[in-house]
C-alpha cells in the first residue's frame, strides 16, 4: 500500500522544533504502519543554522528566510515554534493561512494576542489552525473541548497551566529551599528559560487562560481582562505555614461564568492538600473542566519540556491528514456581558504574612487593629525565624470580601511597627 504523503515546514528548531523533528526521525515508520502516512519535512528554518543539535540539519532543506519556506508549492502544513506575539510569528502565520496552508503552532502569546483575526484569516481560506501544545503540553485539552464535551454547557476551567512554576513551588516546598536555588533548579532540569519573566510572572498562564476562556465561552478577552500575579513573592515560610494549616501554594488559572459575567484571575492560591490538584506535582499540569453534564473533569499530564510539547505538536500535523475542518473560532463578544476581571469582588479567605519590628506587644497590637477594621482571624502565629531583621506574624482570615481587606491592607503598611508589604495569598476553599 502506497503511503499518503504529508509535506510540512518547520520554522523553529529550539527545545519544541528540534524534538519535533527528533520524533519524526525516529517515529516515521511507525506513522507509516499505523496511519498509512509519511511526513515529510521539506524545508527548515531557525536563527542559527550551526547551532550544536540532536539531528543534522544537513538532512533538509535549509531557508535562511523563513517566510520563503510558505512559498514551497506542495508543503501542506507549517509548524511554526519561533515564539512571540508579534514581529515574525505574526508574519509566518498571516502568510501561512493566507497561502492556503495549514498553521501548527505552540505560540501561546500569538494566539492570545490575534487568535481571533487569525481564526478569521483562516476561515476565510478553508484551512485551520492547530495548537493543541500552545496550553498545557502534553494534556490534550483543546482536543477535548473541541470533541469530547460538546453537550456540556461549561461553567468554570481552571488549573496548573505552567510546568515552570508549578516545578519551583514543588521543590520550594519540599526541598525547604528558596525561590532563587528552585528557579535554578528548574533551569538546569530543562523546566526553565534562561529568561523566565513570561513563567514566574504569570504571563505564561495568562495567555493559555485567555486562549482557554476564548474557545469555552466565544468570547475576545486579551491578556487586560485578567488579574494577575505571579510567583516570585512566595517565599519557603509561606509553602512551611501553608502546609501547617493544611494546605498547598499553586499557581491557578481560573476562569468562571455566573450570569453572563466572566471573570478570569491568575494568581498563587492556597489550596486543600486534600484536592486533587494538590497531588500534581514538579512540571505535571493539570486542568479542571466544570460542566452541567459531567460535573468536574480533572485532566493531568506533562506540562514542560521537550518531548511532551513535541507529542503535542506532531498530534496536530498528524490530524491534517483528512484535512477535517476544525470548529475553533476566537468570536467576537456575543450577549455576553462580561468584565474586566475585578478581584476585588472576590469574597474568601486570606492567608497575610506581615514583617514587623520585634518588640513587645506587637502582635496584639496588629490584632487589635484588625478588630477596628472588622476582619475577623481564624488563625494567626508569631514566627521564631525573622526574614530581614524583622519578626514575621501569620494571619487567616475568615470570609471577607477582598475591597475590605485591599483597604485595610493599605492602613496597616503605613503602621510604624509594620516594615514590609503584606504578602497576601488568596485561600480557594472550593478547588
Amino acid at each position: 500500500m502506497v503511503n499518503k504523503q504529508l509535506n510540512i515546514g518547520i520554522i523553529g528548531l529550539g527545545t519544541v522544533g528540534s524534538g519535533v523533528v527528533e520524533t519524526l526521525e525516529k517515529k516515521n515508520n511507525y506513522f507509516k504502519r499505523k496511519y498509512n502516512l509519511e511526513i515529510n519535512i521539506l524545508g527548515i528554518s531557525a536563527k542559527s543554522k550551526n547551532k550544536k543539535r540532536a539531528f543534522s540539519v544537513k538532512k533538509y532543506k535549509w531557508y535562511n528566510n523563513p517566510l520563503d519556506i510558505i512559498d514551497i508549492k506542495n508543503i501542506h502544513v507549517i509548524v511554526e515554534l519561533i515564539g512571540g506575539s508579534s514581529g515574525l510569528a505574526v508574519k509566518i502565520a498571516n502568510k501561512t493561512l493566507k497561502a492556503k496552508k495549514h498553521l501548527v503552532t505552540a505560540n501561546k502569546a500569538l494566539l492570545a494576542m490575534h487568535g481571533e483575526k487569525l481564526s478569521e484569516l483562516a476561515k476565510k481560506n478553508s484551512v485551520n489552525i492547530c495548537f493543541e501544545a500552545a496550553v498545557a503540553g502534553a494534556i490534550p485539552i483543546i482536543n477535548v473541548l473541541e470533541n469530547r464535551m460538546l453537550s456540556d454547557n461549561i461553567s468554570n476551567i481552571y488549573g496548573i497551566l505552567n510546568g515552570t512554576c508549578n516545578y519551583i513551588l514543588s521543590q520550594m516546598s519540599e526541598k525547604k529551599i528558596s525561590f532563587d536555588t528552585a528557579l535554578k533548579n528548574a533551569q538546569n532540569a530543562g523546566f526553565a528559560e534562561a529568561d523566565p519573566y513570561d513563567d514566574i510572572s504569570g504571563n505564561d498562564t495568562a495567555y493559555k487562560l485567555v486562549i482557554l476562556t476564548n474557545l469555552i465561552f466565544s468570547t475576545n478577552f486579551k491578556i487586560k481582562h485578567i488579574y494577575l500575579e505571579g510567583i516570585t513573592k512566595i517565599s519557603s515560610i509561606d509553602l512551611e505555614m501553608g502546609d501547617k494549616l493544611g494546605y498547598t501554594i499553586l499557581l491557578l488559572g481560573i476562569s468562571n461564568i455566573k450570569k453572563k459575567i466572566i471573570q478570569l484571575r491568575v494568581h498563587p492560591c492556597l489550596v486543600s492538600k486534600n484536592s486533587l490538584l494538590a497531588k500534581v506535582k514538579n512540571e505535571l499540569n493539570s486542568v479542571v473542566i466544570e460542566g452541567d453534564m459531567v460535573g468536574k473533569t480533572l485532566l493531568i499530564g506533562k506540562g514542560a519540556g521537550k518531548k511532551p510539547t513535541a507529542a503535542s505538536v506532531i498530534s496536530d500535523i498528524i490530524s491534517f491528514d483528512n484535512y477535517k475542518q476544525r470548529k475553533i473560532d476566537y468570536m467576537k463578544e456575543k450577549n455576553w456581558s462580561f468584565i474586566k476581571a475585578n478581584i476585588n469582588d472576590r469574597k474568601g479567605k486570606f492567608y497575610l504574612r506581615i514583617g514587623v519590628l520585634d518588640k513587645p506587644g506587637v502582635l496584639a497590637d496588629i490584632t487589635s487593629f484588625f478588630k477596628r477594621q472588622k476582619i475577623s482571624i481564624s488563625n494567626m502565629f508569631q514566627l521564631e525565624k525573622k526574614i530581614s531583621g524583622y519578626v514575621q506574624l501569620i494571619f487567616v482570615t475568615h470570609n471577607i470580601l477582598e475591597k475590605q481587606l485591599t483597604l485595610t491592607i493599605k492602613k496597616i503598611e503605613k503602621l510604624d511597627k509594620v516594615k514590609t508589604k503584606v504578602n497576601v495569598i488568596r485561600i480557594e476553599n472550593s478547588i
